[in-house]
């Protein structure tokens, strides 16, 4: 399967501005959510495994107490290319759909 290209950084800058709960952190997109208790974390986390799956991209996750941690990049380009805007904004409606959950701004 062919990957699409690395993006521009204006590109990312601009997708960014439009979703302040992201930040780019050492080239990779990341978002922490913070959830009512920790199975509700795992609940969650297993709600992404669809969009993941759908995309073909799958995101490094970091599961805390309380608190989960997304950080995407395509590896195969080892930098930002569209399948992460596209997995942020997934993940972004995920969030939408289990805000009974999730305690930070979403």
């Amino acid at each position: 399967m062919s990957r699409p290209p690395l993006l521009d950084d204006d590109v990312i800058s601009a997708w960014l501005q439009m979703h302040p709960t992201w930040q780019r952190v050492d080239g990779h997109l990341v978002r922490s959510v913070a959830t009512t208790t920790y199975p509700a974390s795992i609940d969650l986390l297993q709600a992404c495994v669809p969009l993941a799956e759908g995309l073909d991209h799958h995101p490094n996750v970091t599961v805390g107490y309380r608190q989960l941690r997304f950080e995407v990049w395509t590896h195969d380009k080892d930098g930002l290319t569209q399948l992460d805007l596209d997995f942020g904004d997934g993940l972004n409606r995920v969030l939408e759909d289990h805000t009974d959950i999730i305690v930070t701004p979403r």
